[in-house]
């Protein structure tokens, strides 16, 4: 029996060296246990010499076998690499081809795609509702920005909670911010820089979060382009309105809405849903505020407040109006009536975009007989495939020959049905010669698949020479 020597009896687990007895020798285990270490030691040297060697041999099978390094330059493998691994910024897609994935290939690539600015030039971060997201290392977003060299810079960067850091690190290439996208809490703004290269583009979502203090304004008025508020009221906000182009509110007071219109005065692009009642922060004008630079005006999930919106704006240069309305308010009195009203006060209005759910057939014909200068009508349908059917029959009905010519500059019909399409009506619009040149686009849910593929070639053959599309709904990737 091996007899151990008083130090090893001891409660705490000694070293072997430690280990001595009478004769300054350690015990017959302790000796056992320094061969064994030793041994363990010379493998552990051996197996990283071989994978020494294995990593070594693999390089010269990738220059073997890597058919893209050895047939092409530098230059055009950069540009495929770009091609393969720029990602999509405004909706987060092709995380799989990220250039971090390029690096993981083989020495060459990693060292070709460090050497890329380009890969490294657009950036998508997302903090939002606890995403385990490997870019959410400071460390990775920091050298990430750094691989781009002195590039401009685009960003997507939604964070609903408070990261400093991340911003931090945003804030020292902000003089390279050339497309932003920032979807953040109204009470972090402070946290970003303002872009600060003039021509550059930035599009800033502010959210109003669950619980929340009033900030006073103890920072510069952020710069942006564009401006999506989500229940956010217009004076929590700090920013500079003289450069905002496109606004989209949501859940915001009309007051607060027609205020925004007073205080932007570039703005071009208005989008407006679930509008709320006065807040009675802001008055509303007497008369119409004339804004002669807004080319398109967006109404969504209108209520009664949509009234006294209209009441109060007017677009002398306005060209596009989409009226996604899913709510009855054509069906009464009034609105139809304003909507003229408003009209009147957009001679170049273009192109007419309407949810027909949920209006009457004979309400929207008399509404167009009011639209004279559109040259483009959408129509889009969730719910029913006989009101499109009516519809088609209203337009084809031969007109009155002491009646006013119904919609006499139209060029272009596009629908958007989203249940099967009527295509036996369609026809009917090609067979008159009023609309025989006309422009008709169809996009439904199942575009270009199975039976609606059937259906266009039966009526390519049908109506050769007419200007007929068809096509899927691509549903919107809405950056608000």
């Amino acid at each position: 029996m091996t007899v151990l020597s008083s130090r090893c009896n001891a409660s705490k687990v000694l070293r072997p060296e430690r280990c001595v007895v009478l004769d300054g020798k350690p015990c017959a285990a302790c000796t056992e246990d320094i061969e064994l270490e030793k041994q363990i030691g010379e493998l552990e040297t051996l197996i990283y010499e071989l994978y020494n060697r294995r990593r070594a041999l693999r390089t010269v099978m990738n220059d073997n076998h890597d058919h893209l390094i050895h047939n092409f330059p530098p230059e055009i493998v950069s540009h495929i690499f770009v091609l393969y691994a720029t990602p999509n910024v405004s909706t987060h897609k092709n995380k799989r081809s990220t250039p971090l994935r390029l690096g993981a290939v083989c020495r060459k690539w990693r060292q070709l795609a460090w050497a890329t600015p380009r890969l490294w030039s657009s950036l998508a971060l997302d903090f939002t509702f606890g995403k385990n997201d490997p870019l959410h290392s400071l460390h990775l977003i920091d050298e990430w920005l750094e691989r781009s060299a002195s590039l401009p810079l685009t960003i997507r960067y939604d964070d609903r909670s408070a990261h400093p850091q991340a911003a931090n690190i945003l804030n020292k290439h902000s003089a390279r911010w050339h497309d932003v996208h920032f979807d953040i809490a109204v009470h972090h703004l402070h946290h970003l820089n303002s872009p600060s290269q003039g021509n550059s583009s930035c599009l800033l979502v502010l959210r109003y979060p669950f619980q929340f203090s009033v900030r006073p304004f103890d920072f510069p008025p952020f710069r942006a382009t564009e401006l999506a508020l989500k229940s956010v009221p217009v004076p929590h906000v700090n920013i500079t309105w003289n450069n905002i182009t496109v606004a989209f509110l949501y859940d915001i007071c009309v007051d607060q809405c027609i205020e925004v219109i007073r205080r932007a005065p570039l703005l071009r692009t208005f989008r407006l849903q679930a509008i709320k009642p006065l807040s009675h922060i802001f008055p509303l004008p007497n008369a119409r505020i004339l804004h002669p630079q807004v080319r398109s005006f967006e109404l969504s999930e209108n209520s009664s407040n949509v009234v006294a919106t209209l009441d109060s704006l007017s677009f002398p240069s306005l060209e596009e109006w989409i009226n996604d309305d899913y709510s009855q308010l054509w069906n009464g009195p009034e609105l139809p009536e304003k909507m003229t009203s408003f009209i009147r006060c957009s001679p170049s209005l273009k192109i007419f975009k309407i949810n027909i759910d949920h209006i009457s057939c004979h309400r929207i014909i008399e509404g167009l007989h009011h639209f004279s200068t559109i040259e483009v009508l959408g129509l889009h349908s969730v719910l029913h495939r006989f009101r499109i059917i009516q519809l088609l029959d209203a337009l084809c009905a031969p007109t009155q020959s002491q009646s006013p010519l119904f919609l006499p500059h139209l060029q272009s019909l596009e629908f958007v049905s989203k249940i099967y399409f009527p295509w036996e009506s369609l026809p009917q619009i090609f067979s008159s010669s009023r609309w025989r040149s006309l422009r008709v686009k169809v996009n439904t849910r199942s575009g270009g698949h199975d039976t609606e593929v059937k259906t266009a070639e039966v009526l390519g053959e049908l109506m050769e020479g007419f200007d007929l599309s068809i096509g899927k709904i691509d549903e919107p990737e809405w950056y608000y």
